[in-house]
């Protein structure tokens, strides 16, 4: 496995950790990461980026260009598989792949564990609230701006000078 592969498994182990969704943490004896770009040119396939089989993760993309966000998703499933090694992949077959409790799981373990926005000043200052639209954008909100009309309600981000700028506690 490259040295690019053990990187990228690594920060996704990382996030992870971060969760408590099993008793026990993912264990990344074995687990590996390769690109195979042929495996999604066959028609099951074609509609996914990555693909986990135990402790095999695939990826579409050269392993260097794999998301972070898609290798965090796939390590979850690995980690599904340590604590539920057949439930877990039969559980595609009676419930099916969009709504399978596993499929939202890690779709919520590699959103909840992005790395936050960055809005400059605004992210230290105790009148931003982060607004989240229903398709995952984030906006920082002034709360400034309710009281005072000088203050956009959506600042230009990275904001870096602001006369309201208070420190959040």
């Amino acid at each position: 496995m490259s040295a690019a592969a053990r990187a990228k498994l690594a920060q996704a182990k990382t996030r992870l950790d971060t969760l408590d969704l099993h008793p026990r943490p993912v264990r990344m004896r074995r687990v590996r990461l390769l690109s195979a770009p042929w495996l999604f040119r066959l028609p099951w396939f074609r509609r996914f980026d990555g693909y986990t089989m135990w402790n095999l993760i695939l990826v579409r993309a050269p392993v260097t260009e794999a998301s972070d966000d898609l290798v965090t998703h796939e390590l979850c499933h690995v980690w599904q598989m340590q604590h539920h090694p057949l439930a877990m992949p039969l559980s595609y077959l009676y419930r099916g792949y969009r709504d399978n409790p596993n499929e939202v799981q890690a779709r919520h373990a590699d959103q909840s564990t992005r790395p936050r926005a960055r809005f400059g000043l605004c992210d230290s200052c105790r009148h931003q609230r982060l607004v989240r639209t229903g398709r995952g954008s984030v906006f920082s909100m002034c709360l400034l701006a309710r009281t005072d009309p000088s203050f956009p309600k959506y600042p230009r981000v990275p904001v870096t000078e602001c006369r309201g700028h208070e420190l959040r506690a």
